[in-house]
């Protein structure tokens, strides 16, 4: 589907802003291929973001402001997203969970295979 590991954009003033920044390329991209799965096949497709970060899946469905004033429309934005499509859930998974974390890290791939090879994804993830 779709992967890349790069710099952020602009600096990031908190680990939060910057899961936050790289959490918005992520729905621009799942957008992007939602937008291509219904053209090709008429079908509408849910989106699920995953992340380890609790911080930013307590800012997305809270109505409380995130302190840094830069990152509110940021997280605005998150929101706001959310609200229109209401196909895009926000979820909050452990670390040891995350996919893709064996691409930038040295770590075992074993969860990353078995997905790929049978096309199964088992998470202890926590809805919020």
């Amino acid at each position: 589907v779709g992967w890349r590991s790069n710099k952020i954009r602009r600096i990031a003033r908190s680990t939060l802003a910057a899961e936050t920044l790289a959490f918005i390329d992520g729905i621009d991209m799942a957008l992007y291929f939602k937008s291509m799965i219904k053209e090709a096949f008429g079908v509408e497709a849910p989106i699920l973001c995953l992340t380890d970060n609790n911080s930013l899946v307590d800012s997305t469905y809270s109505t409380k402001m995130v302190s840094e004033k830069r990152l509110r429309i940021d997280s605005s934005y998150i929101q706001q997203l959310i609200h229109s499509e209401k196909s895009i859930q926000v979820v909050w998974v452990a670390s040891h969970n995350q996919l893709a974390d064996c691409l930038t890290k040295d770590m075992n791939q074993t969860s990353l295979d078995n997905v790929l090879l049978h096309n199964r994804l088992k998470l202890d993830a926590r809805k919020s």
